[in-house]
């Protein structure tokens, strides 16, 4: 995978069909991308309630689950533009609603995604939050955690 020098790749992906998606991004849209990503996997080797991270192809954009836990929604990256990515969230969930009441100020529709242009800063304590608020749904939703 061809990625630019700012790109930090601390997390190895798993199969050639994410490597190619990944490879398609542009350079700072691929930068924004792995930042995230790494977020999850941090998260998950954080916090045991998460578990191991799948992260594979749906709906022909990467997808992160908790296969062995179950306790998380799936979580999705996609290329909406060159300009612009969104991270999607099961829309039978109120994970989107919930970060819409939040964190008003981001572009989130409040059913299934929030958009990032490509420019934008992230903000890593506020999307760490919104992460783990997926990959603990089941857990929430079923008050365990």
């Amino acid at each position: 995978m061809k990625t630019n020098s700012k790109s930090k790749q601390k997390y190895s992906i798993p199969s050639e069909s994410l490597s190619e998606y990944y490879s398609n991004l542009t350079p700072i849209m691929l930068d924004k991308v792995m930042e995230i990503r790494g977020w999850i996997y941090e998260l998950a080797q954080s916090d045991e309630r998460i578990g191991e991270i799948e992260e594979c192809l749906k709906w022909g954009q990467p997808s992160f689950l908790t296969p062995k836990t179950k306790s998380g929604s799936t979580i999705r990256i996609g290329k909406v533009d060159d300009l612009e990515f969104a991270l999607y969230f099961n829309c039978k969930t109120t994970i989107a609603e919930e970060i819409a009441h939040e964190y008003p100020e981001w572009n989130c529709d409040g059913k299934r995604a929030l958009y990032f242009k490509v420019n934008q800063k992230l903000s890593k304590t506020k999307l760490i939050a919104c992460l783990q608020k997926a990959l603990l749904y089941h857990k929430r939703k079923s008050n365990i955690c």
